[in-house]
């Protein structure tokens, strides 16, 4: 549960947010205009005098990670994947064709997520070098003592690290901007293996001046320990973007967390998702949700369907999106506490899963019903209803029905397509746009997987054995004795000798829905088997892309033409 210290570090992030928004006023996002004139009636002569004020001031800092639960960056981290989809269902989640183009690899430089994304990476790097800026100042002007502002700054230069790890990994080239004064208002694009080099150089500079405090004090704050989680998820993916593994480094960052004995697994996997969750042993770094106090969090909304608003009395009535395939649901173990139970005929779901499948009841007792028979789509023949093909009444993913999960990718999906996302708690009577629970950007499982894997590529599959199965023992299921194995989504293939492909498997669903899934097809060399996986499609304009190059996004036309110092990257 959520206790004290945790709840006043909450609203102590968000109040400093504010007062960091009243003092330097909005910051452009874009990293393309970096010579804006900042108005302010703070300055250092009366403000950043206390303890208290310096917390507060690295708010902004950490209110840039609101965006990173759900939005831009989860469309294209899941949705480009094996393991989400946004199906477009008549005109529900159309978007021009944006949602069907992320998941069939199509983007390109009109598409809107594309444009957040990049905001999102410059908007976290932008907030923290104006406040490394500013506490650099105030040393100058010996406002503050070096040894003060040391462990300040160097928070923020993780913080800034966070975002551009981001940004590196999803683009590839780009602008190196690490000094607010003197920055260009067009910077130039830097190469991908630079930018890593820089990221590294500076977290490993940066880390060792971190507090080693596990406490309310440090929840939702880069502490040691979020560092070096950082620095193992950089050194795990360093082939990708430098072209040389580093699987050793992966394996001494992450026993610097595992060996501070600090941090372990929950005994209940949905300890880390429930609504109070803030207690949870496995929080490495969190983003503290709040439905009042920080709100963003809107993954209820845009998963759930519309008549799920009576299954957990919502405020207000859910989108009908966000969605697992398949094949995916189906790599779960029916025996896995993670997977969860499907609603029946005679009676709802009773095990709380990652996933929200099947017939779908109302709090108040029967069945929640969907009666979409929409008009059909005239030109084609047989017609698709947009309702329940079997009845009225609403079966999630069409389990039990002899129905495939999802009809078709779109544009006529039929509204009860897909298997939802149900991994966070809904609380009962809650707003569906603006949740509670805590979402964790590091936790513990996620780092005894990171070791297992570099164990893996190093050639100690026994020891990679021991951790993977830690995690399964939790789940319910039994000890894997190989790591070989079948892609969920290739179950013909003949596995290869030393694949590996059942702790690619494993990494998937103990991680599903927390913004890895692409990073783990590209580290794998998997992400090109879209066609394997890719739904089928109606549109005829819809087309499945493959090609080395897809594995780095376009740069959005909009953020080309406000930088002409910009470089596309190849391929588009």
């Amino acid at each position: 549960m959520k206790t004290k210290d945790n709840n006043i570090m909450r609203k102590t992030l968000i109040r400093s947010g504010l007062i960091a928004v009243l003092a330097v006023g909005l910051f452009t996002q874009s990293c393309t205009k970096l010579d804006e004139e900042l108005y302010s009636e703070v300055t250092p002569d009366n403000f950043f005098k206390t303890q208290e004020e310096f917390i507060s001031a690295l708010g902004a800092a950490y209110t840039a990670f609101g965006n990173y639960g759900t939005g831009d960056i989860q469309n294209i981290i899941e949705c480009s994947s094996d393991e989400a989809v946004y199906p477009t269902r008549g005109q529900d989640w159309d978007d021009g064709g944006t949602q069907r183009r992320a998941h069939l690899h199509a983007y390109g430089v009109e598409d809107s997520y594309i444009r957040g994304t990049w905001e999102f990476g410059f908007g976290g790097v932008n907030t923290a070098n104006r406040l490394i800026y500013q506490f650099t100042s105030l040393v100058e002007s010996k406002q503050v003592e070096q040894a003060v502002a040391d462990a300040y700054v160097a928070e923020l230069q993780t913080v800034r690290g966070f975002f551009y790890w981001q940004l590196v990994d999803l683009f590839g080239n780009v602008p190196l901007v690490t000094d607010f004064a003197k920055a260009e208002a067009a910077p130039k694009t830097t190469p991908r293996k630079d930018v890593y080099a820089f990221i590294i150089g500076d977290l490993e500079a940066a880390v060792p001046k971190l507090t080693k405090n596990v406490d309310g004090t440090t929840y939702g704050r880069m502490n040691y320990y979020a560092g070096q989680t950082l620095l193992a998820k950089l050194y795990l993916n360093a082939q990708v973007y430098s072209g040389t593994a580093q699987w050793d480094k992966v394996i001494t960052a992450c026993d610097e967390v595992i060996n501070s004995g600090k941090y372990s697994l929950e005994s209940d996997y949905f300890a880390n998702f429930n609504v109070n969750n803030s207690g949870s042993k496995e929080f490495i770094f969190a983003i503290p949700y709040d439905q009042v106090f920080f709100q963003g969090f809107n993954l209820a909304v845009r998963t759930l369907h519309y008549g799920s608003q009576d299954t957990y009395k919502l405020t207000a009535q859910p989108w009908n999106g966000f969605c697992t395939l398949e094949e995916f649901y189906n790599s779960y173990d029916n025996a896995d506490l993670r997977k969860g139970d499907a609603g029946t005929l005679v009676s709802p779901a009773t095990k709380r899963g990652n996933f929200i499948a099947g017939y779908q009841y109302k709090a108040s007792g029967g069945f929640v019903m969907d009666d979409g028979f929409e008009k059909p789509n005239l030109t084609r023949t047989p017609a698709p209803l947009l309702g329940d093909p079997d009845g009225a009444k609403l079966n999630l993913g069409n389990i039990g029905s002899g129905q495939p999960q999802i009809n078709e990718l779109g544009p006529q999906a039929y509204r009860q397509s897909g298997v939802r996302v149900g991994k966070w708690e809904i609380a009962i009577g809650s707003k569906p746009d603006a949740m509670s629970n805590d979402v964790a950007v590091f936790r513990y499982a996620d780092v005894l997987l990171m070791k297992a894997e570099a164990l893996f590529r190093k050639g100690n599959t026994a020891g990679a054995l021991t951790l993977v199965n830690q995690i399964r023992l939790r789940a319910g299921v039994s000890a894997l004795t190989t790591l070989d194995g079948k892609l969920s989504y290739d179950l013909e293939a003949t596995p290869a000798a030393g694949n590996g492909y059942e702790l690619f498997n494993e990494i998937g669903r103990e991680m599903f829905a927390e913004n890895h899934r692409r990073q783990d097809l590209v580290r794998w060399g998997l992400y090109n088997d879209i066609a394997k996986w890719a739904l089928p499609f109606y549109n005829p304009g819809d087309v499945i892309k493959t090609g080395a190059y897809l594995t780095i996004l376009p740069l959005h036309k909009d953020n080309l033409a406000s930088n002409p110092n910009l470089v596309q990257n190849p391929g588009y």
